[in-house]
């Protein structure tokens, strides 16, 4: 079974040259800078492409 997505934000911030990331569902992870810039691009991508597969809303008159 699958659960739905989580609608909450995941926070970030630097400590000691980490980035350190806090999230939903007990997420916590610290990673190097470039880790955290690589990711930060893969997920801004993956986000785009997210939102062009979700289903439009209707416009009234449709």
């Amino acid at each position: 079974m699958s659960r739905a997505p989580n609608d909450t934000p995941t926070t970030a911030s630097a400590e000691d040259g980490e980035v350190m990331l806090d999230g939903p569902g007990g997420l916590a992870v610290s990673l190097t800078p470039n880790a955290a810039e690589a990711s930060a691009a893969a997920i801004a991508q993956a986000a785009t492409i997210a939102r062009g597969q979700m289903p439009r809303a209707k416009s009234c008159g449709d």
